[in-house]
């Protein structure tokens, strides 16, 4: 496959490995299965984020506020849990304590590419409330959090890592963490395996 129908194919996500997983020794274990989805690692690099970035990436704005707090409602509900608060209200407390939680402490940062890069990107991190999380997800796998347990101690959700929503979201999302030449662009050996079809043949034959 030539080039120019290769890149047709590929998106490109963020997924960060966040604070609490850098504590506990988990970026290879996060970057391994990544890389076994067939991703490509072409940025990375590990950043303490200040108060202007974070809230860049988690936007003051009522569309990110609707999106991000009804779920957070929506988990309370699902629990026969009164939240006591807006989603709107609840988003904006999520937000603070985001940036109370990022900055000032070690975040990697990681640009993946490949065809459904965001989509697989958002599986194998698995859902953001680790109890509903898949086994067999980084969150389902390496995590016994809860919003219950976050909002008893007062701390944002220990989520382990942050992935991309949307290609939208990812392109918005890149551009406030990386400039244009610290992504890479090379190939992969294994890429003719994904990418073309007349590959590892027996010789003769």
């Amino acid at each position: 496959m030539d080039k120019a129908k290769k890149s047709e194919k590929l998106e490109r996500t963020l997924i960060a490995i966040k604070p609490e997983s850098i504590q506990r020794q988990l970026i290879g274990e996060f970057i391994s299965k990544l890389e076994k989805r067939g991703l490509k690692l072409v940025g990375c690099k590990l950043v303490s984020p200040t108060k202007e970035e974070v809230e860049k990436h988690y936007p003051d704005d009522e569309e990110w506020y609707l999106s991000s707090g009804t779920k957070t409602w929506q988990n309370y509900k699902d629990k026969g849990i009164d939240p006591g608060m807006t989603p709107i209200e609840l988003a904006k407390r999520t937000r603070k304590m985001l940036v109370d939680h990022l900055v000032g402490r070690p975040l990697l940062l990681m640009v993946w590419e490949g065809p459904h890069a965001v989509e697989l990107g958002r599986k194998t991190a698995g859902a953001t409330n680790p109890l509903s999380a898949d086994i067999g997800s980084i969150r389902g796998d390496y995590s016994m959090e809860s919003y219950e347990l976050s909002d008893e101690l007062g701390r944002a959700i220990h989520s382990l890592v942050h992935a991309s929503g949307s290609r939208a979201e990812a392109d918005a999302e890149l551009n406030i963490w990386f400039k244009p030449n610290e992504i890479l662009d090379y190939d992969l050996l294994i890429e003719e395996l994904f990418y073309t079809f007349d590959w590892g043949k027996v010789k003769g034959k």
